[in-house]
């Protein structure tokens, strides 16, 4: 489940000296343009990229080293990590220097930024922390963000509906709104441990349900014109957001994320790592997935089904408690209600267009979203959680079939 990046950043720059006696270059990013409201809201992507340095996908024409790299092909989100290389680590910071960022994820909504979300601390990037150092750097992230906002932060009480119990604080200015969330890990008889720490920001009219506000959902007739048909024959699921996992191990959590977004659920991975029981190293039991899921499915008002149970799987041997003809009819059916479907597969045992890229995960056990399918072509439409170019992509029927270890729908009820 984790895809690893085996990108060569020694071969980005033309060094005069032996290959072998390379030096990796300082890759660094100063986030604080992102606090600057009055410029940031007028970006777009191509503003952004003459502010920030993008990552090519051709490493000998990097001029520069690169500080992020977009997320989708759209150019909607793009996303500046500390783990961008396998080899190198990215130093991002924010307030001057004086506070490490982990990510940033930066959204464009019609053409122009309109919502980032940073995060500065979360346990499956980050690894333990002290309490009294996240008090620290939650006190100073809070200070900063008052004289920058020039205005006090009120407490937020957050959507009921939220994946874990959630601090929020909330500064609101005619510029923009911030949100800096924390989940609550000092809760009086419950020894728990910090798990994230993020901003949230948004220019005063994108301040939606992502900001911690009461979501209505999404209705039956929202998702049915989100499905699209093309000449060629495909029925696809437009509009599924795109996450990249990055480094870690979280297929099963950037996938559910994706879907819950998809649903406008707030709940990003990291809140998603930790209800599903995952490791960011070797990532998520599917067994243990799947009975996390059906235990939080009513409180966002959804409901999760096993189409194709791994209980039942494993137990018969690898034999399918559903046919061929019975795969294929989930798949037309969920897709033509515009519900995107969660796969959990055996990765790399079957050939798939595009291939599994280079230098990624091309074995194991893996989750996927189904998004559409092509009757003409006899085949399943699918997205991997790996950032731009990885949108839409297809596999036959039958070998998707065979694969399958489990497939689940999490959606509305009454769906």
């Amino acid at each position: 489940m984790k895809r690893s990046v085996c990108f060569a950043i020694i071969a980005l720059f033309s060094l005069q000296v032996h290959a072998q006696e390379r030096k990796l270059p300082e890759l660094s990013a100063n986030l604080d343009a992102l606090l600057n409201f009055a410029s940031l809201w007028q970006w777009s992507s191509a503003d952004f990229e003459n502010n920030y340095v993008l990552k090519l996908e051709d490493q000998e024409k990097q001029q520069q080293p690169p500080q992020f790299e977009w997320v989708s092909s759209a150019k909607d989100r793009a996303r500046f990590s500390r783990h961008m290389f396998s080899n190198a680590e990215t130093n991002l910071t924010m307030f001057g220097g004086s506070i490490k960022v982990e990510e940033a994820i930066l959204e464009f909504v019609n053409g122009k930024a309109a919502r980032a979300t940073i995060s500065f601390y979360n346990r499956g990037d980050s690894g333990d922390i002290d309490v009294k150092e996240f008090d620290r750097i939650f006190k100073v992230i809070g200070q900063n963000l008052s004289q920058v906002m020039k205005v006090a932060p009120k407490r937020q009480t957050l959507s009921s509906n939220a994946a874990l119990p959630t601090t929020g604080w909330n500064w609101t200015s005619p510029a923009g709104i911030a949100l800096l969330e924390y989940n609550e890990y000092n809760t009086p008889g419950k020894v728990t441990k910090p798990e994230f720490l993020r901003l949230k920001l948004a220019s005063p009219t994108q301040a939606d349900w992502s900001m911690g506000k009461m979501a209505t959902g999404v209705q039956r007739m929202e998702l049915l014109q989100r499905v699209k048909k093309t000449p060629g024959g495909d029925v696809y699921i437009s509009g599924v957001p795109m996450v990249d996992q990055g480094q870690k191990g979280y297929c099963v959590a950037a996938s559910c994320q994706r879907l819950f977004e998809y649903m406008r659920i707030p709940c990003d991975q990291h809140e998603m790592a930790k209800l599903v029981s995952v490791d960011a190293e070797s990532g998520a039991s599917i067994m243990a997935m799947q009975k996390s899921l059906a235990k939080i499915d009513g409180a966002f008002k959804v409901t999760f089904k096993p189409l194709v149970n791994p209980e039942l799987y494993y137990a018969a041997n690898r034999k399918r408690r559903v046919s061929e003809k019975e795969f294929s009819s989930i798949v037309k059916e969920y897709t033509d209600k515009g519900v995107p479907l969660l796969w959990g597969l055996s990765l790399g045992e079957k050939p798939e267009d595009p291939p599994l890229p280079n230098g990624g995960q091309v074995s194991g056990g893996h989750m996927r979203m189904v998004i559409g399918y092509n009757l003409a072509k006899n085949q399943i439409l699918f997205t991997d959680s790996w950032g731009a170019g990885h949108e839409l992509k297809r596999m036959s029927m039958p070998d998707a079939y065979e694969v399958t270890m489990g497939l689940y729908s999490m959606a509305p009820r009454g769906f």
